[in-house]
Order: C-alpha cells, then structure tokens, then sequence
C-alpha cells in the first residue's frame, strides 16, 4: 500500500506544472460553421440551388482535401469544419461547390486571450460577403452564383 501511495505521489508531481500555460490546457481548436446564402438571403441548399454531395474543402497551401461535415439535421444546412488550427498555425483553404470556389478562409491560428476566453488572431474570409451571427457563431455567407 505504501508503494502505491508512492507512486500516486510521483505521478501527481511529474503531473503538476505550475509554470504550464491555461492555453496549453486547450482540448479543441474552433469549429467554424458557414451558411451559404443567395442574394435573397436563402440558403443555397435548402433552396436546391446547390448539391450539399458537391462540397469540397481544399487546403491552397498543400492542395489536400480537408475533412468537413455538412448538417442538414432540422434544415440547417450549414458546413462544419472542425479542429481548425490543430494541425497547422496558418489556415488558407478553399470551400468549393462543384467546381466554383464559393469562398477562401485565412486564418492565423494563434490564440490571443480576450478576457476569460481564447480567440483566433487573425480571420479572414475572401472571395465572398459575410457577417457572422454573434448568436450562433455561424459565418452568413452571400455566394456569388454567376
């Protein structure tokens, strides 16, 4: 008993830094949600004016396909990417329909503290109109579908 009690001992030790970082203790990276919208404000897939089985996400940097979810769970849909950040410091990807590129997201994956919650540094969407939902934390994006 008294050699288990030593290592729980040990192990609690070696476990405790007292100089770690609160950011080091960070489990996920952001999930970003995006709602393609036309210029009436509808939803391009609610509307059937885009295929959600067309959905690719690029990476521009390595030209790799990055993994995303759509969720059409109570007519939502919107596109997911999860883990954004964990891999890399900076983000340049492509959100393509077909094969028109709806918009690019820039981002420098550095998280700068903003009172008692983390944030990235630096978010950029190109190619596209967007407001986000502060609500809902979705990015509204007006697709150009000429």
């Amino acid at each position: 008993m008294k050699q288990l009690s030593s290592l729980v001992f040990i192990f609690l030790f070696i476990g405790c830094n007292s100089e770690a970082d609160i950011t080091d203790n960070l489990t996920s990276p952001e999930t970003f949600a995006f709602q393609i919208l036309d210029h009436n404000g509808e939803n391009v897939f609610s509307n059937n004016t885009l295929d959600p089985e067309k959905i690719t996400v690029k990476n521009l940097d390595s030209n790799d396909l990055v993994k995303h979810h759509f969720i059409s769970d109570n007519n939502l849909n919107i596109i997911v990417l999860e883990n954004v950040g964990r891999e890399n410091d900076n983000i340049n990807y492509s959100v393509n329909v077909g094969d028109k590129s709806i918009f690019e997201l820039h981002i420098d994956a550095i998280l700068v503290k903003k009172g008692l919650d983390f944030e990235y540094k630096n978010i950029a969407i190109t190619n596209a109109l967007f407001k986000r939902d502060l609500t809902s934390g979705v990015y509204n994006i007006l697709a150009s579908l000429n």
